[in-house]
């Protein structure tokens, strides 16, 4: 199977940025960016201030059900914003790989290497907006089959809405339930659209600097000739000029998911575990969902470590025995910049890595320790 073209990768988000008004590859920010934005901020403080006026070791339950529907909304305000004020720089670097990616779409050799990383990425894309339109489908359209199931059990009307907000007036006639509900189906696809390109694109841009870092361990590693090291050297200093500016665009964005990643995550444990029947499914899609982002996010990560470390362990392994003095130097400055390794962080508090996912982990069961007893003391 051959390797998808580079703007196969980034059909989904092309779409996905139009939509929402910031036009992948472009600068200008369009009106409708901002309007979304607005309605997404609203549903977000009404869902706030719903969590205000029921603080209370009574209505746990009720607000971890709530909580991680909150968080991601407050996720996607703060991660597209990010990714809003760095679209330059992205659209830069994306210049930037697609000239390198050329270079691979033309030597077989080099497809070889990076066909199954390629491969993958491309079935990740497809499989991680699936599961996030699933689940927000889920949730903007099961309180229907709420609403119905309630009235053929009391005969009365219940007006239900997805998701739990305060709201300046009463929801007594159908007009008015329809209008709010309409208002919170759209911020829920709204909120996946954003999270999700800003999801999309960090593992695309992560995962092409990984696999040139790759193809440059593989020249090192067959290296016979010592002329050919200036090459390599300026190779080098690329990608590692290139991993720089992904660490620049994503940091917040990674500050942000391991904020609140062990919160949703609790929430979500927490509400499997307390829950009533009905919500299992949703929950368990939801908990699937973030773990998986989770996980990801720390797998590029930790790839990107060890990827650019594998260069200096590539040159040791090369013919540097057999070149000049001069090229030999060379090599073991190439070892010696190798050791330390390129990382993405969250804001420097964290390197994003399998060691932070373990933590993130962790810190979610210490919150669900904490919930649990709240809530058998309450009871």
């Amino acid at each position: 199977m051959d390797i998808p073209k580079f703007g196969e990768f980034f059909s989904q988000i092309n779409t996905s940025y139009w939509l929402l008004g910031i036009p992948f590859g472009k600068c200008n920010i369009h009106v409708r960016f901002y309007i979304f934005l607005t309605l997404v901020l609203l549903m977000a403080i009404g869902e706030i201030n719903f969590c205000a006026a029921n603080v209370s070791s009574k209505h746990l339950l009720e607000l971890t059900e709530l909580a991680p529907c909150l968080s991601v909304g407050v996720l996607s305000i703060l991660k597209i914003i990010c990714i809003a004020t760095k679209r330059n720089k992205i659209n830069n670097l994306v210049c930037c790989l697609k000239n390198l990616y050329d270079n691979i779409i033309n030597d077989e050799e080099k497809k070889d290497i990076v066909r199954a990383d390629l491969l993958f990425l491309k079935a990740l894309i497809k499989t991680y907006f699936i599961l996030n339109m699933l689940l927000i489908m889920m949730y903007n359209f099961s309180t229907i089959f709420l609403m119905f199931y309630h009235y053929l059990k009391t005969s009365e009307v219940s007006f239900m809405l997805p998701y739990a907000i305060l709201l300046p007036f009463s929801m007594d006639t159908w007009y008015e339930w329809i209008l709010v509900y309409m208002y919170s189906i759209m911020s829920g696809f709204l909120c996946v659209l954003f999270y999700t390109a800003v999801d999309i694109l960090y593992y695309i841009l992560t995962s092409h600097i990984c696999n040139h870092f790759t193809l440059l361990s593989s020249d090192i590693q067959h290296l016979t000739d010592g002329n050919l090291l200036k090459n390599i050297i300026q190779r080098h200093q690329y990608l590692l000029k290139l991993s720089e500016g992904l660490e620049d665009i994503f940091t917040a964005p990674n500050f942000f998911n391991v904020l609140v990643g062990s919160l949703e995550i609790c929430a979500l444990g927490f509400t499997l575990t307390f829950g009533g029947g009905i919500q299992i499914l949703g929950v368990t899609l939801f908990l699937t969902s973030v773990l998986l982002q989770m996980y990801m996010m720390c797998l590029f990560g930790e790839t990107l470590m060890r990827k650019s470390t594998s260069v200096g362990e590539m040159a040791y392994f090369c013919n540097w025995h057999d070149m000049d003095k001069s090229s030999k130097k060379t090599i073991l400055l190439i070892i010696t910049r190798s050791n330390k390794e390129k990382h993405l962080t969250a804001y420097k508090f964290s390197v994003i890595s399998y060691k932070c996912f373990t933590k993130i982990i962790s810190t979610s069961w210490t919150y669900f320790t904490i919930l649990r007893t709240l809530y058998t003391e309450s009871e």
